[in-house]
């Protein structure tokens, strides 16, 4: 009677290469949030500028720009700072900190703007009558420069973010023809282009939600430089 002798022998398996985005591990995507935020405030800013209501009545928007696109989007940049991992979507790929920048750096200019026109019309800046019109160019101008550099910083995100803070910009130097010539169909044209940046925006949010749903991501362009 024989014995067969078992050894026993130990498979060693190739590790498997891990998930960049590991879907378990996801905390969600930000930008699905903040994309529609931007979208109304743009679209609250576009009609008060084009007339819908009276372009005088410049606290109409108000309501929106505080309590959705401003405070909206501080929570928004707190999710994104608090990410540990990397979300599914394309404008990502480089990183957490630009996208985070992106949304707090907007959530600042809704809320700048409410607080420009709260403190004018209630005087709570110490701005006397004489200075208004240079104070609202002021303004103007700043957030002009900080699209600009938005804009400068955004290439290596995709194309439409670019294009998003280009607009912004040029909206911002029609305002200002606007404040200091006076010019109201520079004034107007601003309004349209704040409109535009806002179904811009809803578009980049529908691409975001599709590709953190599970499903493709809208084309939203290349980004300009790798």
């Amino acid at each position: 009677m024989s014995t067969a002798t078992h050894i026993p022998t130990l498979e060693t398996s190739a590790p498997e290469a891990a998930d960049p985005h590991p879907l378990g591990a996801s905390g969600g995507d930000p930008l699905v949030l903040g994309l529609p935020l931007i979208a109304v405030g743009a679209i609250a800013l576009g009609l008060q500028l084009v007339g819908f209501v009276n372009v005088n009545s410049n606290g109409s928007p108000l309501a929106v720009l505080i309590g959705a696109s401003g405070i909206g989007l501080l929570l928004t940049t707190a999710w994104a700072a608090s990410l540990r991992s990397v979300p599914l979507s394309s404008p990502w790929a480089a990183g957490i900190s630009l996208p985070a920048t992106v949304l707090g750096t907007l959530a600042a200019f809704f809320l700048s703007y409410a607080t420009l026109v709260l403190g004018l019309v209630h005087g709570w800046l110490g701005v006397s009558p004489g200075d208004v019109q240079h104070t609202v160019a002021l303004f103007q101008i700043s957030w002009l420069v900080g699209f600009l550099l938005l804009g400068v910083a955004s290439v290596r995100l995709p194309a439409a973010f670019t294009t998003l803070f280009a607009s912004f910009a040029v909206a911002l130097v029609l305002l200002l023809i606007n404040t200091l010539g006076p010019s109201a169909p520079a004034g107007n044209i601003a309004g349209v282009i704040a409109l535009v940046i806002g179904a811009a925006a809803g578009y980049v949010f529908l691409a975001i939600a599709s590709r953190a749903s599970g499903g493709p991501e809208y084309p939203i362009g290349r980004p300009i430089a790798r």
